[in-house]
């Protein structure tokens, strides 16, 4: 592995080179399209990224996204030319895989030395390669021990959550190389929050002693406590949102929280609220809104929404208490995005909430089957993302749709608000395009914005500043 050398489109030895499988989806996501063909070009692609691309695409840490489109892509049914369009855009500007650090050999005993150096993205994807390897298959013991390291972890649960999602679709595929790159990406990672995830502060969030009267709130409610909170009030307006003088009070107000949502220690309390707080970041994604403007999905809960996909997955492959304490980990991310928005107050369309897809009016101009024609679309979609927020909104779809009878009893006065994911995906791949063009200078494949392409939201959308040149319209 030591030649990281592009490869040529025909070249199928590097699946065997980088060991890397791709097993069929264990959520039963499976589409019509979707045979050994796709599965081996699929994962043909995924080991090319391995070995070419670094986990950043600069040095800012912006996240080499390649595989997550790719695979996304993949298991909603993407044809072969589909997926080779996906990587040859995304692998146009990626950086090129770190040389080794020759004489570093990071080990059980010596990697927290070297955490957060991104310049060891090699020397740690050698080591987790070693570790999953030996491990004879029982990987889950590997990601238990890894991600969950108290100096592991907060580094895992930053940068927009990208290291957690990439080890879920290592996790989902049952990829040992995708896997490998979860962790050593994780494991070069600058750590986002201040004080969340130390051991004493992160401990109080998961405990449940001495949780006071409010403990035990449903995670919708919280979001409207935060809007009238004191600490909400010190967030002032920032073109930049996750700048540095609101970044603490965000933490504070997601910390204060998230103390107040409690998972018991019960495989039906997480299974619960697995399902509540994948239902509340629908719900907070399509209605982050203004009224009287054109219509805007923000880029950072975008990821929420995206990444909550994987919970399940997580679910099926932790312990008992590492479950809670992901759980927990993953409220306090989000709540800290919603701060880091200004605590916006929550505008809900009627059809967020409506339960009759069928009867919607998009559903009468779709077709018997609206979710082919959105499927079908997310897949064509150039933007990197846009395939990732369909399939998660699919996935929690079918949750919602087979709900067991008593499964919110005594939990709440009334079961959480439900969210029309239909809706949701329609109104994703109608109001996200961007363009893809070649470059007749460098020769790549870049995203160019055209007339008419409208992309994510970046901002704080709580404030009069962040709408002032938003379009108006329905």
């Amino acid at each position: 592995m030591a030649d990281r050398k592009a490869n040529r489109d025909d070249d199928y030895y590097v699946i065997n080179e980088t060991r890397m499988s791709l097993n069929p989806s264990p959520l039963g996501l499976l589409m019509p399209g979707i045979d050994q063909t796709t599965n081996r070009e699929a994962a043909r692609l995924c080991a090319r990224d391995y070995l070419e691309n670094h986990a950043f695409y600069n040095d800012k840490q912006f996240h080499n996204h390649l595989n997550h489109q790719l695979l996304a892509v993949y298991s909603l049914g993407g044809s072969v030319k589909r997926l080779q369009e996906i990587f040859d855009i995304n692998n146009s500007y990626q950086r090129p895989f770190p040389a080794r650090v020759s004489d570093v050999t990071i080990t059980s005993k010596n990697y927290t030395e070297y955490l957060s150096k991104e310049e060891y993205y090699a020397n740690f994807l050698e080591f987790y390669c070693k570790e999953l390897h030996m491990s004879d298959g029982n990987w889950n013991a590997v990601v238990a021990k890894y991600f969950f390291d108290p100096q592991i972890f907060p580094l895992a649960m930053s940068g927009l959550l990208h290291p957690f999602i990439q080890l879920g679709y290592g996790l989902e595929f049952k990829s040992e190389a995708i896997i490998a790159m979860a962790l050593a990406q994780a494991s070069i990672h600058k750590k986002q929050f201040s004080c969340a995830f130390d051991t004493e502060t992160f401990d109080e969030i998961c405990s449940q002693a001495d949780k006071n009267d409010a403990a035990g709130l449903s995670f919708f409610d919280i979001f409207g406590r935060m809007h009238g909170d004191p600490i909400a009030a010190k967030i002032t307006y920032n073109e930049e949102p996750y700048a540095k003088e609101n970044h603490d009070h965000a933490e504070d107000l997601a910390i204060k929280y998230a103390k107040l949502w409690t998972v018991e220690h019960t495989e039906d309390s997480v299974k619960t609220k697995c399902m509540e707080i994948m239902t509340v970041i629908a719900l907070v994604y399509g209605s982050s809104n203004r009224y009287g403007y054109r219509k805007v999905l923000e880029f950072g809960i975008m990821h929420n929404l995206t990444s909550s996909y994987f919970l399940p997955i997580y679910m099926d492959a932790l312990t008992l208490d590492n479950k809670v304490r992901l759980l927990h980990a993953y409220a306090v991310t989000f709540l800290y995005m919603f701060a880091s928005k200004g605590c916006p107050p929550l505008n809900i369309p009627p059809e967020l909430t409506s339960t009759n897809t069928h009867g919607a009016e998009i559903s009468e101009s779709l077709g018997d089957n609206p979710w082919t024609y959105v499927i079908d679309r997310a897949i064509a979609s150039n933007d990197m993302h846009v395939a990732k927020v369909v399939r998660a909104l699919w996935r929690l779809s079918l949750l919602s749709a087979f709900p067991s009878q008593d499964e919110y009893a005594d939990r709440y006065a009334a079961r959480p608000i439900n969210a029309n994911c239909l809706y949701l995906a329609f109104i994703t791949i109608g109001n996200i395009s961007k363009s893809v063009r070649r470059n007749p200078d460098t020769g790549k494949m870049e995203l160019k914005d055209e007339e008419g392409d409208q992309g994510w939201a970046h901002g704080m959308f709580a404030f009069d500043e962040f709408w002032a040149n938003k379009p108006t319209g329905p």
